[in-house]
């Protein structure tokens, strides 16, 4: 018991956590919640109920409803050009379901107006539309996913003519879970039927399912240069076309690390071998969504924004999106950036080392703990204690003018009230100046 106390704590300390959280508010939604964020063709967009939500620079957003029925609802756009875009989802017809069907608007002035297309709208069955990438501004996919997965096939339809004509390349037994369309390299993940897995094609035609080593259903998909990088209970990579997979050095996470911190499929964002995805930790009852990184495709990960430190504590992350110098979430009917800078060149497996500023030890704990700082100057200093649902615990230094130096405090395990705190982990912030940071322990009774 006493080695795997150890090696639980040498595990907390390697975790990366970076200075200052500063989330900046960029739009707050009327209405509709996004369920997805995406960037192309200079622009960032989302969707969500009947509304497309753009921004050409990333600090104003426009709201453009798509169609007034209340009943629509949207999860996928793609702007092929600054002006030609399409979005989809469903009409849901509660007094009548089976007549619910999938649905694909079009834009040709950038996403002002939008027309009704009326493809896919002639199945006798319910099916909803769940994807739309395009690879170029001719070649484009759609995912089709039957309500009925056991009787009717998961669908992919082709475009070669900028969405004039849609053909269907593939059918599969089963649900959709994420997918992912490059120009040389795509990927779709699926649940039963016939298997949990992921097809894979290297042209848009021709399709492979692989599930060997996936005991899981994929909840996310990426492809990062020739890689795929997917989310099952972990992370995993692929370098020769989901045939073998490779087990991502996740450590960095700790051991309550949890994948489930999306409530949709847009859970990975990319650019140039640096991704950037939404994670979460568990309690052992719910999911706290923070966010995770790695600098080096998808071989290793450590934490970047802990749930303590998101915009706030309502668990409803609905989307992410690495676009220019910053990190942007769909959150609690609000779309937030944080500046992350751009891309850097990282080969190293390694995660970067430890911010020394703030450590504590033992860890685990019984009864108290130390928490060492390293003031850098004379600001004014604030110690918090949060729980794993963002709830302040406890204030153990507040808002104290502290002499440059090594500075020493204990946590008793008690709350502001003087109450013993219960098991369990819990998280420790300090704040000095520009400086913020934020380390997991765990108290043990």
């Amino acid at each position: 018991m006493k080695k795997i106390l150890i090696l639980l704590a040498l595990v907390i300390t390697l975790q990366l956590l970076v200075g200052e959280v500063n989330w900046e508010l960029q739009y707050t939604a009327s209405l509709e919640q996004l369920q997805m964020l995406r960037h192309s063709a200079g622009q960032i967009y989302g969707v969500g109920w009947k509304c497309f939500v753009k921004s050409i620079d990333g600090l104003n957003f426009q709201n453009v409803v798509v169609d007034d029925i209340d009943s629509l609802y949207l999860e996928s756009a793609h702007m092929v050009t600054p002006l030609v875009g399409y979005c989809g989802g469903s009409i849901w017809y509660p007094a009548n379901p089976d007549l619910s069907r999938p649905v694909l608007y079009k834009t040709t002035n950038g996403g002002q107006t939008w027309t009704r297309t009326y493809q896919f709208e002639d199945y006798t069955s319910r099916q909803w539309l769940k994807h739309i990438q395009f690879v170029s501004e001719t070649e484009g996919y759609i995912v089709i996913e039957p309500f009925n997965v056991f009787g009717e096939h998961l669908k992919i339809y082709r475009t070669t003519n900028g969405g004039q004509n849609w053909n269907l390349v593939f059918g599969i037994y089963g649900s959709y879970m994420a997918a992912d369309f490059r120009s040389n390299l795509m990927i779709l993940a699926k649940s039963n039927p016939q298997g949990k897995g992921v097809l894979v094609s290297t042209d848009g035609l021709n399709w492979e399912f692989h599930q060997d080593g996936l005991t899981w259903s994929p909840s996310s998909v990426l492809v990062s240069s020739n890689r795929l990088v997917i989310g099952v209970s972990t992370y995993l990579y692929s370098d020769d076309l989901g045939n073998s997979w490779s087990e991502a050095d996740t450590t960095g996470l700790g051991g309550d690390f949890g994948m489930l911190g999306s409530l949709t499929d847009c859970v990975m964002s990319v650019q140039d071998q640096n991704i950037y995805a939404v994670g979460a930790t568990w309690d052992g009852n719910n999911t706290h969504p923070g966010i995770i990184r790695s600098l080096n495709n998808g071989t290793s990960w450590n934490w970047l924004v802990q749930p303590v430190d998101m915009p706030d504590q309502s668990g409803q992350t609905y989307g992410i999106c690495y676009w220019g110098e910053y990190l942007y979430i769909a959150h609690s009917g609000k779309i937030y950036r944080l500046n992350v800078g751009n891309p850097v060149n990282n080969d190293d497996p390694v995660a970067p080392s430890l911010d020394l500023k703030l450590t504590c030890y033992p860890n685990p704990f019984r009864g108290s703990t130390n928490i060492k700082i390293e003031q850098t100057d004379n600001s004014p200093t604030t110690i918090t204690v949060y729980n794993l649902r963002g709830q302040l615990i406890r204030t153990v230094v507040n808002s104290q003018k502290l002499s440059p130096g090594e500075h020493l405090f204990i946590w008793d395990g008690k709350n502001d009230n003087g109450q013993l705190a219960a098991a369990g982990i819990y998280f420790f912030k300090m704040k000095s100046g520009s400086y913020s940071a934020t380390r997991k322990m765990i108290l043990m009774k």
